[in-house]
């Protein structure tokens, strides 16, 4: 993966497939995630919004047709360490 570290991210589209973050603050941004492994540590998500694309779009569709999918908030937010793989 590659490391994002000591960034400060604003108001950007920030793509979160194969990237690890690393003491990063990420505000009002989109975070794009289209199914691929991705990590953080130390990190604060603050008002973003979350894109699913790709394979995790189809994924959330096929969902929403069963009712599996609760709705979200119109914006997330984040702090600490985690991962999904």
């Amino acid at each position: 993966m590659k490391v994002i570290a000591d960034q400060n991210l604003d108001n950007t589209v920030v793509q979160m497939d194969g990237h690890h973050f690393e003491n990063c603050t990420i505000t009002q941004c989109i975070l794009v995630f289209s199914g691929g492994d991705f990590s953080w540590t130390n990190c604060k998500f603050v008002n973003c919004q979350i894109r699913f694309v790709g394979a995790a779009g189809k994924t959330i569709n096929f969902l929403k047709h069963f009712g599996m999918v609760p709705q979200a908030p119109k914006t997330a937010e984040a702090a600490g360490s985690s991962s999904v793989h």
